[in-house]
């Protein structure tokens, strides 16, 4: 046959239209049709297409058990996991990097031992979430979710109890080293004690594992330094809040932050109002304040009582 009608020949047979306008005649011809076309054709062809489809159910498993290489860069790695509620945390550390302008859009990767049959649903769910199952201390894991690559690294303690979580962080800290990363690094500590050494194994912000308020992270990461406002308030030493109850009356709230300045009583933060009783945190300079109860952020060593902060409010002794 000439080559046109030998190739529209071949096509129309092995994707089985058949249109019949050209066929095979001759005894070769038709041995040659089923030899090359029929077993040989039209079964490449199924084992191709089968290939793929495998090819693609493969992939997709791999991606949902954590087996997937990602080749991510610019992205937030998640080194470990908590052991009690990690779910419901990292939903919400992931939340709240997800409610910045900074990191809204960024891919989130979690390497972690957990989650052995993929991420739960909650998290999977999420947008540009996704995660490799493997210990978080072994290089060649490390090597798999590109932590050289990444923008952000986090490493969780496994236990926020656990004294001997810090020796975990520690290994891993060593470990992210070696890869000569430029991401910014974040350790949590158990032990204040151990500090000093992870700030010295390559963590950038070093701070308290506090599982309710993952906020802090995120806080570590925009504004560099208010981790550690946020953490004195969660511990008895040094700054703490105070609550002063008594009645203020129309005065502008600048004049009441004035006056609790001059008078070294501390910082005022907050009041409550007199009507609604509902909290009223950093209100605007200007604000016309009637208030039943007043919040100040008052030094350890240096705590007003609650005459003194009244004097200086009202001039009332």
């Amino acid at each position: 046959m000439p080559f046109g009608d030998a190739a529209w020949l071949t096509i129309t047979t092995a994707t089985t239209v058949g249109y019949g306008d050209l066929s095979a005649s001759t005894t070769a011809g038709r041995a040659a049709t089923v030899i090359l076309l029929y077993f040989g054709g039209i079964f490449v062809l199924a084992k191709t297409v089968g290939d793929y489809f495998d090819y693609r159910n493969d992939q997709k498993s791999k991606k949902l058990k954590g087996e997937w290489r990602w080749n991510l860069s610019g992205h937030i790695l998640i080194l470990n996991s908590p052991s009690d509620n990690g779910e419901q945390y990292l939903t919400r550390l992931i939340g709240q990097f997800r409610s910045t302008d900074e990191y809204h859009g960024h891919t989130v990767q979690i390497l972690s031992s957990e989650f052995p049959n993929g991420l739960p649903a909650v998290l999977r769910d999420m947008e540009n979430v996704v995660h490799y199952h493997g210990r978080a201390d072994l290089p060649e894991n490390m090597r798999a979710v590109s932590i050289e690559q990444a923008d952000l690294i986090i490493v969780l303690a496994k236990s926020e109890a656990e004294k001997v979580s810090d020796g975990c962080t520690f290994d891993i800290l060593h470990r992210v080293g070696e890869f000569n990363t430029q991401g910014r690094v974040l350790a949590e500590c158990t032990d204040d004690q151990n500090r000093e050494r992870l700030l010295g194994a390559g963590a950038d912000v070093v701070i308290r594992p506090i599982r309710a308020y993952p906020e802090m992270i995120v806080r570590a990461f925009v504004a560099p330094g208010s981790e550690c406002i946020i953490e004195n308030m969660f511990t008895s030493s040094s700054d703490e809040f105070r609550r002063y109850d008594f009645p203020i009356k129309d005065m502008k709230w600048s004049d009441i932050v004035c006056k609790v300045a001059v008078n070294d009583l501390g910082t005022a933060i907050a009041y409550i109002h007199e009507e609604t009783n509902e909290l009223d945190c950093n209100p605007p300079a200007s604000e016309q304040v009637n208030a039943k109860s007043l919040f100040l952020m008052v030094r350890e060593e240096h705590i007003p009582n609650a005459d003194k902060v009244i004097e200086a409010i009202t001039g009332l002794s």
